[in-house]
């Protein structure tokens, strides 16, 4: 069941208070019970939103939870004192998991740490916690099935919160399943390890939406899944494909660009200008072909532009300077050992 913060927190960081969306969603489902033609929701279509002032950050998964903590201390900085909401609806284990990042992220600096497990979709539908949104300034999804998230928390009165939360400044996270989500068209399942068959089925479906046009992959180089991500991207050339590896990560600013932070690549599939696949024969047992697509490793401090799609390297000692600053300004000693990837505090 859905578990609510103790305490609801004052607004903080100017912004609004999440209750105000949540408010226009409810009454979305009011008029739909009672057969009315329900008023628009804030963000549909998608191509009407406005764009986001938030950050996500996009984990591969088995992020280091134990030594330098570099992806976990990005995260933490992001929260800037304020709470982090740990997010267990994807896994089956989610006391385990939340006892794992409630100690990490409190060793790490954050105080405020509070817990939100949904063990059915019914449990935001009739009281949802908006309240835990309440002087949060991360939203954090841990691992397990993607499809969790999505069929329980999509489409919510709190979903529509967080991407509220999101689109005023707030940080959204997720690691494993967490990132998979986090795209509009999520991959969920496909053979890993072997050269994409055109035949071989890639289960995908519409994930939560804070990055459009851009279908992502976690656990990549240790599951051997450039086969999926060639083939998902095949059948979706206008998306980017991300690979990300384990305890690797991809800080995404304002919907416009992302950064590498974290100990191993990213891998940036761009079918944009495919000239030729044969991904749509009839002939299932054909191995994939794909011609022109473009093929970028990335790794810590690589920036990459999501509008231009072009990486760069140039923004590396930026950030680490950037890192620093807001180090100090918080009064603490700069680490070195995290001076990976952050944007302005």
């Amino acid at each position: 069941m859905a578990r609510k913060a103790a305490k609801a927190k004052p607004k903080r960081n100017g912004r609004p208070r999440i209750q105000d969306v949540a408010l226009r969603e409810s009454q979305v489902v009011r008029s739909s019970d009672r057969g009315e033609a329900p008023p628009e929701r804030p963000h549909a279509p998608s191509e009407r939103r406005r764009p986001a002032s938030g950050r996500l950050v996009i984990i591969g998964g088995h992020e280091d939870k134990e030594k330098d903590r570099v992806i976990l201390r990005q995260v933490a900085r992001c929260a800037r004192g304020g709470r982090v909401v740990v997010c267990t609806v994807a896994s089956d284990v989610p006391g385990e998991l939340w006892e794992t990042y409630q100690r990490t992220f409190q060793d790490i600096g954050c105080k405020d740490v509070v817990r939100l497990d949904i063990e059915q979709r019914a449990d935001l539908l009739v009281d949802p916690p908006l309240d835990i949104l309440d002087g949060a300034d991360v939203f954090f999804f841990t691992g397990g099935g993607q499809l969790k998230i999505t069929t329980r928390f999509a489409g919510t009165r709190l979903c529509a919160a967080v991407e509220e939360f999101y689109r005023q400044g707030g940080t959204v996270a997720g690691t494993s399943a967490g990132a998979a989500a986090m795209s509009d068209t999520m991959l969920v399942t496909g053979n890993s390890r072997e050269s994409h068959k055109i035949g071989e089925t890639l289960q995908m479906a519409p994930g939560l939406g804070f990055l459009r046009d851009v279908i992502i992959d976690q656990h990549f180089a240790e599951r051997g899944r450039i086969g999926r991500l060639l083939g998902a991207v095949a059948q979706n050339p206008r998306f980017i494909g991300l690979g990300i590896d384990e305890d690797t990560a991809v800080v995404v600013e304002r919907e416009e660009s992302f950064t590498v932070i974290g100990s191993g690549a990213v891998y940036v599939a761009d079918a944009e200008d495919v000239t030729y696949t044969n991904v749509a024969e009839e002939e299932s047992s054909r191995t994939l072909s794909i011609f022109n697509v473009r093929l970028h490793v990335l790794s810590q401090g690589d920036h990459y532009d999501l509008r231009t799609r072009r990486p760069t390297h140039q923004f590396a000692k930026k950030i680490e300077k950037q890192i620093e600053a807001a180090e100090r300004r918080l009064g603490r000693k700069p680490q070195a050992a995290d001076s990976a990837a952050s944007a302005p505090q």
